[in-house]
């Protein structure tokens, strides 16, 4: 999947089942405009029963079959549009953990988080929320408005595409706005996940001074987001409110005119009468075009926020002042890059970006990197048991014995005593014949 734009999003997250799923929403609206079709035959052999008995049987059940079709029908769409989702987030998660590994820029990575935990998929699940209820309304409008506009009253269509122009000036009028409130919402929730990681971290591995501070920014940030939040739906619901007012109007008007009216034909009234819900329902999907045409600024705005994940844009490149030792010689990074086994060292003063150059290398070549200063979970269950030092000694041997690919150990030694850091070296130097291992010392 691409992040280079919404665009190249929204085609990441197309796959085969959204074809099936339109496909299936598709067989679903033309049943339901069948059984309009159906009624208004069954409206004019009403008319003349006595002439038409037989025909007027037929077509009572081919209306009653059409009216229980869709239901049926649906079943397989919704089926195939949570296939469809789980796809689309299965690709979501696959392309954003590469992008999200490679990120070394400290001034954005907590927000790429942010995206990648909650964002991306509440961004994913609302698209193909929206998409569905666009095939479904899109569908249901224009083939349900054809068929009242063909086989009841042309005036229909015309007060109908009235609503559509006065809605559609209105969305234009909105729309920044409705863009704007999206993209700051979202992203006031991306911070918070960053924060609660914050609190974390400094909870186990900083200062209950730093926690506490970061826990006051947590509740100034979730108040802001719930804030930011109920103020884009206030304005989202009321530009709903008005949209539904300007879809309802002109329809209506119609409708009044037709049952009051002396010059409108008996079977046009029966007729409209037998599709009174139908119409109604036609202005509710009206009301869904419109609602889908203001809402289309929002679902824009979430996915613009996974455009953090853009490939082209540029990594932060941390700087470095240090020396690496194989044997006590200096080792170039070229060299380091090509090794196959070894042990290499990397010295600098403290401050000289030595945490940041082994970060730099797992993010470019996939290393191992282990630093006792955090707990990690491991297949052996006892860790919260054990001190400092035995965790660092039992970590680090199992990192030799039960993997393969090169590793980084970033101050192993920290806890470690002389006589246990002088044993795990010696194990560490027995597994440097057959991979590549680089370390920073204490």
């Amino acid at each position: 999947m691409s992040f280079l734009s919404v665009r190249e999003i929204c085609r990441g997250i197309s796959n085969k089942n959204t074809l099936y799923t339109f496909l299936f929403v598709l067989l679903h609206q033309s049943s339901i405009a069948f059984s309009i079709f159906a009624s208004v035959m069954v409206s004019g052999y009403i008319l003349e029963i006595n002439q038409h008995y037989e025909a007027l049987k037929l077509w009572v059940f081919l209306y009653i079959v059409a009216m229980i079709l869709p239901h049926i029908i649906g079943y397989f769409s919704d089926v195939y549009k949570e296939k469809w989702l789980c796809e689309s987030l299965s690709r979501f998660w696959q392309s954003a953990t590469k992008r999200y590994q490679s990120c070394t820029d400290s001034r954005t990575v907590d927000h790429t988080l942010g995206v990648y935990v909650s964002q991306g998929k509440s961004a994913i699940s609302d698209f193909i929320g929206y998409a569905f209820w666009g095939m479904s309304s899109g569908l249901n409008f224009f083939l349900s408005l054809l068929m009242i506009t063909a086989f009841i009253d042309w005036r229909f269509f015309v007060s109908v595409m009235i609503s559509v122009l006065l809605i559609l000036g209105f969305n234009k009028i909105i729309s920044s706005h409705l863009e704007n409130n999206a993209v700051t919402t979202h992203k006031a929730g991306s911070s918070l996940t960053s924060t609660l990681s914050t609190i974390h971290d400094n909870v186990h591995f900083g200062s209950s001074v730093n926690a506490l501070a970061y826990q006051t920014r947590f509740e100034e940030g979730k108040a802001k987001y719930l804030g930011l939040r109920i103020k884009e739906a206030v304005f989202r619901y009321n530009a709903l409110l008005v949209s539904s007012l300007l879809a309802l109007a002109p329809t209506s008007c119609v409708l009044l005119f037709i049952f009051t009216s002396s010059s409108v034909p008996m079977e046009v009234k029966v007729a409209s009468i037998v599709n009174l819900t139908r119409i109604y329902h036609l202005l509710n999907s009206a009301s869904d075009i419109v609602s889908l045409l203001i809402s289309f600024p929002s679902i824009k705005g979430q996915l613009s926020v996974m455009t953090c994940f853009s490939k082209n844009k540029p990594l932060y490149q941390p700087q470095w002042n240090i020396a690496i030792l194989k044997d006590n010689e200096s080792v170039d990074t070229v060299n380091l890059a090509q090794a196959q086994e070894g042990r290499f060292r990397v010295v600098g003063e403290n401050g000289s970006g030595k945490t940041s150059f082994l970060r730099h290398l797992c993010a470019k070549n996939d290393y191992l990197y282990f630093n006792p200063s955090k707990r990690l979970l491991w297949p052996w269950d006892d860790s919260a048991i054990l001190s400092d030092g035995m965790y660092s000694a039992k970590s680090i041997q199992w990192l030799l014995e039960n993997s393969s690919g090169h590793l980084i150990l970033d101050e192993w030694d920290a806890f470690l005593d002389s006589e246990n850091t002088k044993k795990i070296g010696a194990l560490i130097d027995s597994y440097a014949d057959s991979r590549v291992i680089i370390e920073v010392r204490q």
